[in-house]
């Protein structure tokens, strides 16, 4: 499986004791694989999806060691393509280094009734003590609160980049 994936079920396969642990570059790679092989000795992580498509068996569920865990990915194109049921919105900010700067952006997300569903911070490599924010927000571009929310970081910030829309898929 990806090594990513390998790392968030290291306990199960301890547990396996000795086995032939392979990365792959995905999970769907990892399926796809051992379904080409033919052989009923190996086993792949992956989802239930994965082994649905290449008719695999499910041996196990639920191997993770954190019940929590779980990957995301993202589609990146030329094109700017955004499916009319999007109602997650990612932004990156970069907030003046200056008293405050971090709940006034918050405040306006809070004042708009917008969920914070995650936030990271990074430094900026150029700039000491200056960082630049992801915010994974559960709003719609379509909506007049995103509209509104643009407005108010626009006010707040440095820099204001839209990162895309999407829906989640589970």
């Amino acid at each position: 499986s990806h090594e990513q994936a390998l790392a968030q079920c290291a306990g199960f396969l301890k547990s396996l004791g000795k086995v032939k642990v392979t990365p792959c570059e995905n999970t769907a790679a990892a399926a796809k694989m051992l379904f080409g092989s033919g052989r009923n000795d190996a086993a792949a992580l992956s989802s239930s999806s994965c082994a649905e498509l290449y008719g695999l068996n499910c041996l196990k569920n639920s191997v993770q060691d954190h019940g929590g865990n779980y990957t995301r990915f993202i589609c990146i194109s030329k094109r700017l393509e955004i499916y009319p049921g999007a109602d997650k919105t990612s932004v990156m900010a970069i907030l003046p280094h200056k008293p405050g700067s971090l709940y006034h952006a918050l405040s306006g997300l809070y004042a708009l009734g917008v969920n914070i569903n995650k936030l990271e911070s990074r430094p900026l490599p150029e700039s000491d003590f200056e960082f630049m924010f992801y915010f994974d927000l559960s709003t719609s571009i379509y909506s007049e609160t995103f509209r509104q929310m643009l407005v108010r970081f626009e006010e707040s910030s440095k820099m204001l980049k839209y990162l895309g829309s999407y829906t989640e898929v589970v």
